[in-house]
């Protein structure tokens, strides 16, 4: 046993045990009870496996819980514990056996101050103390039932008054001690491991149809504050329904219900009735196995008026989350009532509700007048300024959203605590779009409802904005599991899997994703990227098969566009991305068609074909705050408006990470360069190192001005980033680009042989490239030149 005045390290990670913290370079590392508990006993039993049953029956030592349970607690450890840069598995899973604790220990005992000293005395003091009491207790039984022989000497007999009195202290003390701590674990005791329900519409009706899905709703935003209780959304009860070849409107069974229920890997299916008695209502519900079947939990409330209905909820969840085994502390802490008492606002809630309902079937203006009646019969409903922001994102009224999910931001503490973490996360990401800030409330949102897909969802977004792509697959591969059956969560994966140069693990994936029927464009252009990437020529020519049986699968024609791109087959761009742009004009997405052209113009630019470039870049107006029509305006020498436009930006948006941090440098970087100040342009691009791995365009740009600075040492480094660095797509431009601009950069430096060999690098990725490419037909001349000897020139 490891002595508990010590500090623990390893990796550059300290465990305090007397003050029960995990830090990480003086950072304290947020760990759950349960977690830093598992840590321990496998740092403690390091010299070995630890079995699962084992930690099972330590950790939550009388509890039946879960093996799940325990892997959550894993998976949260080794989140916590990716920071090192050593590349050694803290934790090992040893597979068929347990866990083993892999770092190596140090093991520092604290030093005894004087005061620890006298604290030591005093705790001793009471424990000698508090045992006297107990002898003498003892002692004094015995004498009552008359066993003389147990008796002590008389000299020992004779109390002392201060010491008795002192005992009896000590005692009430102890007793007070053990009360308290009793109280506690009373407060924190579960009924076993988190829960997944499938929450089904109630039967029986108040007499307003409106009001009764209501009530269904009340009962998910309620159930929603529980950390323990996670209520399968109706957008994946839909996707769950499609799987079975079922339609969502049709009659609904309990048979149907209970396979939801297990096709979703959830453990209980919600089943409640709503009667009217009179003037009064009657509102219950069960919580039933889909196992087998059996009651879980039962709850049932009363309301005079349909006004009281709200709080009924209310009251209704929580007796359920309490039957289903969460907490007493965790229901005190999370659970935000609905409404006030006596608050006018039941006909808020229907409007929100019936919103809800029109938002999930595309009609957001529809939506966005309901909602804003909604507000305008209670100002102080922060989740209808929430759920009125993302409507107006869905068409497009972004000033509009960005007042809204402000309002709801300055409402949230009004809200439950799940939708006041999700208008934090909106907030930041749109109306500051502070990324740090979105970041921090993610992981916290994460941390308190670690089985929340879309949380993790969120966060690996942002953390792939911010160019933490290892961490962005953590947290990928966390959605994915809570979201099996979402289509986009595997694509999302698989992206990660292959910036962190595992293709095949993105193709498993995709795999996965097919054989659960959630193939389509998406899943077929993420096989084509993976299989380019793997030089796997049959493997991209069934997709392409694929493809040509579906010829409205957009997104597949611009991977193809990119892959041709990048190899410099510019004619072949242009072809693709006419056919893109006029399938997306056919969709009716315009905004995304023009995007792809001021891209695609960017990128002929980039790689030497500035005409045809330019003329892309004309053709079509504009985006003052877009990113990609900035950059454009920047390739193509407008610097002016390129400025002006970024300049707009940054006051819009202050906290603005992309704008302050990444591409304003980024456009002030091109006009440096345009303007032959290559230092200026390596000093604006400081700005981005934090960012940079997001996108290789930044560190391309930076090794461009440090060659044509005269620094190629510098300039060598950072196109080796690109050319090294496992975390990129082989399928962008940048990466050929990088080698050329090595190739260069070496035989300025007088080093021929290594030059040679990056020429030859890049013109095997520009084999099939247009013969008349602008920087094929430079490369081809100055790789001819450095093969040829001195002496024959």
């Amino acid at each position: 046993m490891l002595e508990a005045k010590s500090h623990i390290r390893f990796e550059g990670y300290v465990i305090d045990r007397l003050s029960w913290t995990l830090r990480w370079a003086e950072e304290p590392i947020a760990l759950n009870r349960k977690s830093f508990d598992v840590l321990l006993y496998l740092v403690e039993h390091r010299n070995r496996v630890v079995s699962k049953d084992e930690l099972l029956e330590t950790v939550w030592a009388g509890q039946f819980v879960e093996e799940s349970n325990l892997t959550q607690q894993v998976f949260l450890l080794r989140k916590a514990l990716s920071r090192h840069q050593s590349g050694i598995k803290i934790i090992e899973t040893v597979p068929g056996r347990g866990y083993r604790f892999a770092a190596p220990v140090e093991i520092e005992p604290l030093p005894v101050s004087h005061e620890q000293v006298q604290q030591q005395i005093v705790l001793s003091t009471s424990q000698s103390i508090t045992r006297i009491t107990l002898e003498e207790k003892l002692e004094e039984d015995e004498t009552e039932v008359g066993r003389e022989s147990a008796r002590l000497p008389a000299a020992a007999r004779k109390r002392n008054p201060v010491v008795v009195a002192s005992a009896a202290c000590a005692l009430a003390v102890a007793l007070a001690a053990g009360g308290w701590f009793g109280w506690q674990r009373w407060l924190d005791r579960t009924g076993g491991a988190p829960i997944d329900v499938v929450l089904t519409p109630m039967d029986g009706s108040t007499g307003d149809k409106i009001l009764d899905r209501t009530l269904d709703d009340a009962l998910r935003i309620d159930l929603s504050q529980s950390p323990f209780v996670s209520v399968v959304s109706p957008a994946r009860v839909r996707l769950t329904l499609g799987a079975m070849m079922r339609k969502p409107d049709e009659a609904m069974t309990p048979a149907i219900w209970r396979e939801i229920c297990e096709r979703t890997n959830s453990q209980a299916v919600l089943r409640g009735t709503v009667a009217r008695v009179g003037q009064h209502f009657l509102v219950t519900e069960d919580a039933t196995s889909c196992v087998n079947g059996a009651v879980l939990a039962e709850a049932k409330r009363e309301a005079a008026t349909p006004e009281e209905l709200p709080q009924s909820i209310d009251k209704l969840a929580e007796s359920l989350r309490q039957e289903l085994g969460e907490s007493r502390r965790s229901i005190a802490r999370f659970d935000t009532p609905l409404f006030p008492e006596n608050t006018p606002s039941l006909e808020a809630l229907k409007d929100y509700s019936q919103a809800n309902i029109l938002g999930a079937q595309g009609k957001y203006t529809d939506a966005i007048a309901l909602l804003k009646n909604a507000i305008t019969i209670d100002p102080n409903f922060a989740g209808a300024y929430f759920s009125l922001a993302a409507n107006q994102f869905s068409t497009n009224e972004f000033a509009e959203e960005r007042k809204s999910i402000s309002t709801a931001f300055r409402l949230r503490n009004t809200a439950s605590e799940p939708v006041r973490l999700e208008i934090t996360a909106l907030y930041h990401s749109t109306a500051t779009q502070n990324l740090y800030e979105a970041e921090r409330n993610y992981r916290t949102w994460t941390e308190l409802y670690p089985r929340s897909g879309p949380a993790w969802s969120g966060l690996s977004a942002v953390q792939r904005d911010l160019g933490r792509n290892a961490d962005s697959l953590i947290s990928e591969e966390r959605a994915l599991e809570l979201r099996p059956d979402v289509q986009g969560m595997y694509t999302n994966l698989t992206f990660e899997q292959r910036m962190a140069g595992d293709p095949k693990a993105a193709i498993a994936t995709l795999d996965r994703a097919i054989a659960r029927g959630l193939d389509g464009d998406n899943v077929r252009g993420h096989y084509l990227e993976s299989a380019y990437v793997l030089h796997d020529t049959a493997l991209m020519q069934k997709q392409r098969d694929w493809a040509a049986a579906h010829p409205d699968a957009v997104y597949f024609r611009m991977v193809e566009l990119q892959i041709a791109t990048a190899e410099g087959r510019l004619g072949d761009a242009q072809r693709l991305l006419a056919q893109s742009v006029a399938l997306l004009r056919t969709q009716g997405d315009d905004d995304r068609a023009n995007g792809l052209i001021w891209n695609e113009g960017a990128n002929l630019v980039e790689e030497g074909d500035v005409a045809d470039g330019t003329r892309l870049i004309r053709s079509v107006p504009a985006d003052p705050k877009d990113e990609d029509s900035i950059v454009g305006l920047a390739r193509v020498g407008d610097f002016a408006a390129a400025e002006a436009a970024i300049h707009a930006m940054q006051a819009e948006f202050p906290e603005g990470t992309i704008w302050n941090d990444y591409r304003g440098p980024e456009v002030q970087a091109l006009a440096d360069m345009a303007a032959h100040k290559p230092a200026d342009a390596v000093a604006a691009l400081e700005r981005t190192r934090p960012l940079d791995a997001r996108d290789p365009l930044t560190t391309l740009l930076r090794a461009d001005a440090y060659r044509e600075a005269g620094e190629n040492a510098l300039a060598e480094k950072q196109y080796h980033v690109i050319v090294d660095y496992p975390l990129q797509n082989s399928d962008t431009e940048e990466q050929p680009l990088s080698w050329l601009g090595l190739g260069r950069t070496l035989a300025a430096e007088g080093n021929r042989a290594a030059a040679i060999d990056a020429y030859q690098h890049f013109l095997a990725l520009w084999s099939h490239a247009d013969p008349d490419a602008l920087f094929l037909r430079q490369a081809n001349r100055e790789l001819a030149a450095l093969k040829t000897p001195p002496s024959a020139k």
